[in-house]
């Protein structure tokens, strides 16, 4: 048990990569002791695990502002972790997978019985103190494996391993192996190259507990299914057996493994620059001249990584060059990396090393270390002034356009002393610039403050859409050659432009956004099938549900129905008031519609006329669906427990749409929401017929659409 829980400390191996620039956004510049989060799995979350499903992923997650601290992961049978505890040494991964089989193993060092369900307590521990703490705590229920004695386990190799042959010991032996605590005389193992385990390779075992196969037969088998020298071929195997009639046994689980073929005679990696011996001279002139890392390698496939590091002071720095066989570095990131990574000075020399370190060693190896000498930029005696030539006035005031990104608003020049260095613009919310974003610029002594880079600006310090004071200054990304100008300011009303919600970066989801009276709406319902976070929905009742069989037929414009509890998320917070701001599944910087924003709307159009909201061609009556708001209302109907396994209520183009907000009702967990009918012109709050969920036709019952507001300060 303890060997298991050993493995699961093996640390990844530390890779860190050189940032650019001077956002202080990035993690290059969190330093200091940071507070560590749990992130996942969240608080009371139950766990049954399986042993006919031994391969099952269970995920634990933290986060920090910090990178590269090592971490313990810790178990206890109670809160303060004084009683049973079980250890799991991470490294420094903040996302850890862990095998039905292994998660079982570690419950078993803590005395938990088979089957036995238990209340576990897990943090994380920061082996460095002086790099960060978590005061965080959370529990889960987990009910261990209820195994049978006569289940057949696999062992190894592990789930999703991958064998790799060596062809310099084709006698080497590959071992499968497995176990059974009753006795099995006829063990089978079966090797297959799909997972239907179609012709299957049949070995008889008897009673053994393992088998072993030369590396030379695997690689036979793998150029048999058509691999190359080299590739990965997927492999599934399992184990069989027979009992008596008395005492039957179970066979094994499928375990899907990779087998590599062998590989031919890696290639040499030559080092080319910097020279050995060589001796190199950052200058402050050249700050954006690169800075060089050259190799030769006659192969196809493998990436790279170099290592720099100072044998005397122990710091090792890591960059990834991909597949190239370069990696450069402007002289200013250098100098910048060499004074906070390396500890020198300005003008100091020092020696350093470096080697090149292929991603498979198989079809590249580097035997040579490369060492120079380094200087960094000479001291300099006064910073130069930067002073601004032309450029708006304090309190300058723009009304910020999508449909014209590249209209100039102003120009800007300035003068400065310095040679050869880079530009930039600072800007924050803040008068005294703090929490400043960096937007680099080149050498040049001027730039135009168009729609789009100021509104980029805005987005940047999370001001989106919003209407904000916004402080800026030219300063430069050589920080110690120059004094940045005078703090001025911007009242800018942010452009009008769609939303690009990336919380799925493999499908980001973009949502028109319209501006109605004070409040920026969403003009589409939501799409999103996981909070901003990432994090699985919420689910009192119901799941969420999609619907195109109505009067809509594009998902983009009918979105996804929700439960109330799962829209809000959060939905504990919620009460009588009708101005509560709850995110729930909208993206960060928005929230759900409340009742207040809905009368607001409805304020804008005496009368009642929700043709105002009506987008149109798809309501019956065309002549109400003017969607002068631009909130763009389609019929979407309504989910109710009874009709949950069909099509939704009113999904025609003489339906309604509906549409929850953060206000509780007078009855038990019941909630507001807006509906939009064909034949109604106002768009009508919703409760009397929201009961409790008990009923089984209350909110958590009743699925329908989302709209979001941007948030505003």
């Amino acid at each position: 048990m303890k060997k298991i829980i050993k493995h699961l400390g093996l640390a990844a191996g530390l890779m860190l990569a050189i940032l650019f620039g001077c956002d202080n956004d990035n993690n290059f510049y969190e330093v200091g002791r940071q507070q560590v989060f749990l992130s996942y799995p969240s608080n009371d979350t139950l766990w049954v695990l399986d042993y006919q499903k031994p391969d099952t992923l269970y995920r634990f997650m933290w986060e920090t502002k910090r990178e590269y601290i090592y971490y313990d992961l810790m178990f206890g049978l109670d809160a303060d972790f004084s009683g049973k505890t079980a250890v799991v040494p991470t490294g420094i991964k903040r996302d850890n997978y862990y095998t039905t089989m292994v998660l079982d193993s570690i419950l078993s060092s803590m005395d938990i019985g088979i089957g036995e369900k238990k209340d576990i307590y897990w943090t994380v521990n920061v082996l460095d103190p002086e790099a960060g703490w978590c005061d965080d705590v959370r529990k889960i229920s987990i009910t261990r494996c209820d195994l049978p004695a006569n289940v057949i386990m696999l062992s190894e190799p592990g789930a999703q391993a991958e064998v790799g042959l060596n062809k310099e010991e084709p006698e080497g032996l590959v071992t499968f192996s497995w176990d059974c605590k009753t006795e099995v005389k006829d063990y089978t193992l079966f090797l297959s190259f799909n997972e239907e385990f179609e012709s299957p390779i049949e070995i008889k075992c008897g009673s053994s507990k393992s088998y072993d196969f030369t590396a030379g037969y695997l690689d036979n088998l793998m150029k048999d299914q058509g691999a190359e020298l080299g590739e990965s071929t997927p492999v599934y195997w399992k184990v069989t057996g027979t009992g008596t009639s008395t005492n039957p046994i179970e066979n094994s689980a499928v375990r899907e493994i990779s087998i590599k073929r062998f590989t031919r005679d890696p290639v040499q990696i030559a080092l080319l620059s910097p020279e050995a011996g060589s001796t190199v001279l950052l200058e402050v002139e050249q700050a954006d001249e690169m800075f060089e890392f050259k190799w030769a390698c006659d192969t196809t496939g493998v990436s790279f990584q170099i290592k720099l590091y100072d044998v005397e002071l122990g710091a090792v720095e890591m960059f990834d060059a991909g597949e190239n066989t370069s990696f450069a570095i402007s002289q200013a990131d250098m100098d910048l990396l060499l004074e906070q990574k390396y500890e020198m000075v300005a003008s100091q020399k020092k020696k350093m090393r470096w080697e090149v370190i292929p991603s498979d060693p198989l079809r590249a190896v580097s035997e040579t270390v490369g060492e120079f000498t380094i200087r960094r930029f000479a001291a300099m005696l006064a910073a130069q002034p930067i002073t601004l030539i032309t450029a708006p006035t304090d309190g300058t005031a723009y009304a910020l356009s999508y449909s014209t990104p590249d209209a100039v608003l102003s120009s800007l020049s300035w003068d400065c002393g310095a040679r050869n260095v880079t530009y930039a613009l600072e800007y924050s919310l803040n008068a005294d610039m703090s929490q400043s974003k960096i937007k680099p610029f080149t050498m040049n002594k001027s730039v135009d403050f168009t729609h789009a880079l100021l509104d980029e600006a805005l987005t940047d310090v999370g001001a989106a859409y919003l209407t904000k004071k916004l402080y800026w200054r030219i300063t430069t990304t050589v920080s110690v050659s120059t004094e940045p100008t005078e703090i001025r300011s911007l009242n800018l009303s942010g452009m009008l432009k769609p939303f690009v919600d990336r919380r799925d970066a493999a499908s980001p989801e973009t949502y028109n956004v319209v501006k109605i009276g004070n409040d920026f709406w969403m003009a589409e319902n939501m799409r999103a099938r996981t909070y901003s976070d990432g994090t699985a929905f919420t689910t009192v009742d119901l799941d969420v549900r999609e619907y195109l069989g109505g009067a809509v037929s594009d998902p983009k414009l009918i979105g996804v129905y929700y439960t109330w509890p799962t829209a809000l998320r959060n939905y504990d917070q919620a009460g009588a008031s009708e101005t509560t701001i709850i995110q729930g599944i909208c993206p960060d910087g928005w929230h759900i519609s409340t009742m207040k924003e809905w009368k607001d709307l409805i304020a804008l159009y005496p009368g009642g006329a929700a043709a105002e909201v009506k987008k149109p061609g798809y309501w019956q009556d065309a002549s109400a669906t003017t969607n002068s708001s631009g909130l763009s209302v389609v019929p979407g109907g309504q989910y109710w427990h009874g009709n949950y396994g069909g099509d939704p209520d009113g999904a025609g183009k003489d339906g309604k749409a509906g549409f929850w907000t953060t206000t509780v009702g007078s009855a038990a967990t019941s909630a507001y929401m807006y509906e939009v009918f064909n034949d109604r012109w106002n768009p009508d709050p919703w409760a009397y017929n929201a009961r409790p969920w008990s009923e089984g036709d209350g909110t958590a019952s009743k699925a329908i659409n989302v709209r979001c507001v941007r948030t505003q300060d």
